[in-house]
């Protein structure tokens, strides 16, 4: 799983590929907004909280905030609207 962990007011981002089951636990089942500890993924980010803002599913399709179930989603939306 590639994790893209930014922070916008300095523009800095990492990208972080990780594989291992065992640290990816805390991201599963979790929604939109939730802040996570990052301490599972390594010792340098222990201190930092990171909230979950986006995501794509195994499909590719992309995550859509306000929508609160598990499975996919068929959602009628106009020009305009974010994930069109």
């Amino acid at each position: 799983m590639k994790l893209n962990i930014s922070f916008p007011l300095t523009g800095c981002q990492e990208l972080i590929e990780v594989d291992d089951e065992c640290k990816l636990q805390t991201f599963y089942e979790k929604h939109m907004t939730t802040e996570v500890s990052a301490e599972a993924l390594d010792e340098d980010w222990k201190d930092y909280m990171i909230p979950i803002s986006g995501g794509n599913d195994k499909q590719g399709f992309p995550m859509k905030q306000g929508v609160l179930t598990y499975g996919s989603m068929c959602l009628l939306l106009s020009n305009g609207h974010s994930c069109y």
